[in-house]
């Protein structure tokens, strides 16, 4: 819905994309990666080419939109960690580290362009602070939406790159840019599998043919988007009452995903890139989840449930049973962060 510039509820989950900055070529930027991407790129300050062919188009977007902001970004060489490598130099965390899925519906684009934006910018800046304020978090989702939407051209929203550079659980209110962030705390707990389907998801293809059908006004489509903003705007005064109920807010996740699937046609029976996202979100509904649906713009990737304290493994091995891979995870408490690591 945040494409169409109405509000949302996104909550981060605590699953990471890791970004190391250091000092590189005097006259670009280097961009290392892992395999199965693009081991190698760059990005000249100078002349701004984008290589709209490689895995990391959105890094070198985000490089283009940070030297439109006024960050000069030549002779930083960038690197992308998987979480293990991460721990390596790091040594173990009190929580293991996860690396956040690719092409699942989970943001991976927002979260890289987010944290190359953060990285990129403290480096260049010098400051090489360790806290990273409100201010900073609204400046770089903003950078990551330029670099999304206005440079490579995708049909997305905001709620992404807030999503991502917040962390926590918001009510973003889309209908201006930058958009505008309320936290939201809950009073309860709000448990969440991850369902992943094993089928990438071709976003910028799904959002252009969902694009189509609101421009033609296409009436059940239509109908569908006025339900599921009034679904948000009831699941935000159900997170803000003092006496929150968890199963309210997996009844409202459920009705999401009927007008998702039924109207929007975005889940199992997508036209544009069917899936078995249904399979696993019937499996979780079965083994007690109290809501489950879709994740981001549908047509394969991944589903979320939520669940009632205690309940989330017997989720995640429906999940499995029915093909699908689980993660048990929960509302990240920070967004986009950096740590010195010499």
């Amino acid at each position: 819905m945040d494409w169409c510039g109405f509000s949302v509820i996104p909550a981060a989950v605590d699953m990471r994309s890791y970004v190391q900055v250091s000092r590189g070529d005097d006259n670009i930027v280097e961009i290392h990666s892992f395999a199965p991407f693009d081991l190698y790129g760059n990005f000249d300050p100078t002349k701004q080419k984008l290589n709209l062919e490689s895995d990391l188009r959105y890094v070198q977007a985000t490089l283009a939109a940070l030297e439109r902001s006024g960050v000069r970004t030549a002779g930083i060489r960038v690197r992308f960690l998987r979480a293990e490598q991460v721990e390596e130099i790091k040594g173990p965390s009190a929580r293991k580290l996860l690396d956040l899925p690719v092409k699942k519906g989970l943001s991976s684009s927002a979260a890289i362009c987010v944290a190359t934006a953060a990285a990129v910018d403290i480096f260049a800046s010098g400051r090489l602070e360790d806290a990273i304020d409100e201010g900073a978090m609204s400046k770089y989702a903003n950078i990551a939406y330029v670099a999304e939407r206005e440079i490579l051209g995708v049909n997305c929203g905001q709620m992404d790159q807030y999503a991502a550079a917040y962390g926590r659980l918001l009510y973003v209110d889309c209908s201006t840019a930058p958009a505008k962030v309320h936290a939201l705390r809950p009073s309860v707990a709000l448990p969440i599998v991850i369902g992943d389907t094993g089928q990438q998801k071709d976003t910028p293809r799904i959002l252009a043919w969902l694009g189509k059908r609101l421009e033609a006004r296409e009436e059940r489509f239509m109908e569908g988007m006025r339900n599921i903003v009034r679904i948000v705007e009831e699941a935000r005064r159900e997170l803000e009452r003092h006496d929150m109920r968890r199963s309210r807010i997996g009844e409202l996740m459920n009705e999401n995903q009927h007008y998702l699937d039924k109207y929007l046609q975005v889940s199992g029976s997508c036209p544009v890139s069917p899936s078995n996202l249904d399979l696993l979100i019937r499996a979780a509904l079965d083994a007690g989840a109290l809501g489950a649906k879709l994740s981001g713009s549908g047509g394969g990737g991944a589903m979320l449930a939520l669940t009632e304290p205690g309940n989330e493994e017997h989720v995640a091995e429906a999940i499995r049973k029915a093909g699908g891979d689980a993660y048990i995870s929960r509302v990240a408490e920070r967004g986009v962060s950096v740590e010195h690591i010499g």
